[in-house]
């Protein structure tokens, strides 16, 4: 990502924005709102690694050394993924909805908004936008970053490899890459995809020469198989590069184990590709995705400069009885370093 710079995990500021300071960006026959001087909390958290917040007035960045196991934390931020504490990951109980005000907005539109223009839409949000629908909250569930490598047919039930879905990978160990796809399915079953087939080819680093591609197969009918790229052997759970079980492949990193495995999509044939080393930036652990992943809170690369642009949309994150209003309003500090996200929060009281 443009301008990434490493910094300290926990860095955070509570600012508080006053809507006499932002009326003044706006004419005087377009108000802003309810009136001046009413304030707004926000929050600036450094996701250069995961970071966790304790929603509340005001809201704080927590210590979390088990996020599966804690309480403590409401939201956690990694980059540009958002994660809630409740589904598959934690114990939280933390739901989510988004408003979506701007979710029909054209990509220049976006482009145009600011944490000014945009503050109005926040304020503007109350109890009578809670959802009706109970269903219309959305707890977290993991989503693999690789995916999509099969089909189902519904019509003679059976499942089959998608080979031309192919992806780089980056290694547990961060030093070496790799060109993955699943080649065949055999033997396939409601709960697992039985005997599954891969190709790959190993990079011992960035830029080297591409390893010999190798084929491999494992068996899910019996649970869990881990595998290690660079060995080309299956390994256990804390040697591991890519684990296999049911209908999930999953990698070692991000939400699905420490190391810092992450993958890429490409638009390649297997065979074509000489260098899995090249999208640096690029590659991406597990996550655990829910209404920030069905309703993305960014858009990307708008003007041809790989800047993450805010949608400004409100989400509505809610913890047992209480609910929040929250808006991200930056990815970038004041600096212009990348991974720094601003957001604008308020607890719904009842009206």
């Amino acid at each position: 990502m443009m301008r990434e710079k490493a910094a300290g995990r926990y860095a955070f500021v509570v600012g508080v924005l006053t809507l006499s300071a932002l009326v003044a960006a706006c004419s005087d026959d377009d108000p802003v709102g309810p009136g001046a001087g009413e304030q707004v909390a926000t929050l600036t958290v450094d996701a250069n690694d995961w970071t966790y917040v304790s929603l509340g007035d005001p809201s704080r960045v927590v210590t979390v050394s088990d996020p599966a196991k804690s309480t403590a934390w409401d939201l956690a931020f990694h980059a540009t993924s958002v994660t809630l504490n409740g589904g598959a990951a934690g114990p939280g109980g933390v739901v989510g909805y988004c408003v979506c005000q701007n979710a029909s907005a054209t990509d220049s539109e976006i482009a145009a908004m600011t944490p000014e223009s945009e503050l109005r839409d926040f304020l503007d949000v109350g109890v009578a936008d809670l959802p009706a629908d109970e269903a219309a909250w959305r707890s977290d569930a993991l989503v693999p970053v690789i995916s999509g490598w099969y089909a189902y047919d519904f019509a003679t039930h059976t499942v089959s490899a998608l080979p031309e879905k192919v992806w780089k990978l980056r290694t547990a160990e961060g030093d070496s890459y790799a060109k993955f796809h699943v080649t065949a399915i055999e033997d396939a079953a409601r709960g697992h995809a039985g005997r599954v087939t891969f190709e790959y080819a190993v990079q011992s680093g960035r830029g080297e020469a591409m390893g010999p591609t190798r084929t491999e197969t494992v068996d899910l009918s019996s649970g869990a198989v881990y595998f290690d790229l660079v060995d080309g052997v299956v390994s256990n759970d804390s040697d591991w590069d890519l684990r296999f079980e049911g209908y999930t492949i999953q990698v070692n990193g991000g939400v699905s184990g420490p190391g810092q495995a992450g993958a890429v999509i490409v638009d390649e044939p297997f065979d074509a590709i000489t260098d899995a080393s090249d999208l640096e930036g690029l590659y991406r652990g597990d996550v655990y995705g829910g209404v920030f992943d069905a309703h993305r809170w960014y858009r990307y690369d708008l003007r041809g400069n790989h800047q993450i642009w805010p949608t400004y949309d409100v989400y509505l994150i809610r913890r047992g009885d209480e609910v929040y209003k929250v808006q991200l309003t930056s990815y970038y500090s004041a600096t212009g370093d990348s991974r720094h996200i601003t957001f604008r929060y308020a607890r719904l009281d009842a009206e």
